[in-house]
């Protein structure tokens, strides 16, 4: 049985995830210029930007990161530093036979219409995917803890993302993110492609959903951390 959502208590609890692979910081107009040579070659990519936090109501800053993840790398782009090259960056963003996945896309492609107007294609939106078999969350990190058993950190996510370096943390930070895309996405394909699941029971019985969770997250910690 499939849980509707994820109680944040039971998230905090859960074992911590992260990406493990090759991570390219592209900072310069050729650094950018090779890594879009090597992303033309994938098919899906997890997708996801950073900016810099804003404290002050209705004040916003521009787009700072892109995060780009492979299948077995990740990029990631300092937008803010790019100049020649920015149209061929852009160009994956309009390329349809190059899926993007990720949450919350719409955000991220506003966001990065800000800096360049461009013509999307080949986004999708997971949290749109799981809304249809009837799961609550919707952020990244719950619905990674629902489907793989893990939870990814967040502590990064409102630093400076416009500072002259970034630290090993928020690099780290931004790279699982655009991997945990991909991977959530993969892991909710497989769950449409079986189409054999039931939903727990919609009435507000709180510790009956608790023990179905308990037992759905075991079941994810065998296949995960076998």
């Amino acid at each position: 049985m499939f849980p509707r959502r994820i109680p944040s208590d039971i998230v905090a609890r859960l074992p911590m995830g992260a990406y493990r692979g090759e991570i390219v910081l592209v900072e310069t107009d050729e650094d950018a210029d090779a890594a879009v040579d090597e992303i033309s070659k994938e098919t899906l990519l997890g997708f996801d930007t950073e900016s810099k936090p804003s404290f002050k109501k209705g004040h916003s800053y521009p787009v700072s990161i892109l995060q780009i993840g492979g299948e077995n790398k990740v990029w990631i782009f300092r937008l803010g530093r790019l100049d020649w090259s920015m149209p061929r960056v852009y160009s994956i963003l309009e390329n349809p036979s190059i899926k993007k996945v990720g949450v919350a896309v719409n955000g991220d492609i506003s966001a990065l219409k800000g800096l360049r107007e461009f013509e999307p294609a080949g986004f999708e939106d997971i949290s749109d995917k799981t809304r249809k078999i009837g799961i609550v969350n919707t952020g990244l990190r719950n619905l990674l803890s629902l489907f793989t058993g893990f939870r990814i950190s967040k502590s990064a996510q409102m630093s400076n993302w416009a500072a002259d370096e970034l630290s090993k943390k928020q690099i780290l930070y931004a790279a699982t993110d655009a991997w945990a895309s991909r991977l959530l996405y993969l892991e909710v394909e497989k769950l449409f492609a079986r189409g054999g699941y039931v939903l727990e029971p919609a009435e507000d019985e709180t510790a009956k959903k608790r023990g179905i969770v308990k037992r759905f997250f075991a079941m994810l910690r065998s296949k995960f951390f076998a």
